[in-house]
């Protein structure tokens, strides 16, 4: 049985390549890597319950994430993303959808520091 996400993940990648850029993710520990991200401001519909308003919301392919990081990780608290010379540490995050496979991982980003 094909569901819906699995069915719409090829295109919804392929418009996410379209529109995001490439930022580096430093998981804890770890060496900085190559992601591509696209990062916006925080919405009420994106239910981050400690959301404020420097913080901002960020999408990255899961399976690029998988890629270019150890088996196995997965996005955590005090990782960091930077992106020119704005650097955020990682607050919340969660899978989208949230289950075992997930497309993308939506990260609730927070510092905003130069």
């Amino acid at each position: 049985m094909s569901r819906l996400i699995d069915a719409g993940a090829a295109p919804w990648r392929w418009l996410f390549q379209q529109t995001a850029n490439p930022a580096q993710y430093v998981a804890q520990g770890s060496a900085p890597v190559t992601v591509l991200a696209f990062i916006r401001g925080v919405r009420a519909e994106d239910l981050f319950a400690s959301a404020t308003q420097q913080d901002v919301a960020c999408v990255i392919d899961a399976a690029e994430f998988a890629r270019v990081l150890p088996p196995g990780a997965k996005p955590a608290r005090y990782d960091r993303v930077r992106t020119g010379t704005v650097s955020y540490t990682v607050e919340e995050w969660r899978g989208s959808p949230n289950d075992a496979w997930p497309v993308f991982y939506k990260l609730l980003l927070r510092g905003a520091t130069l």
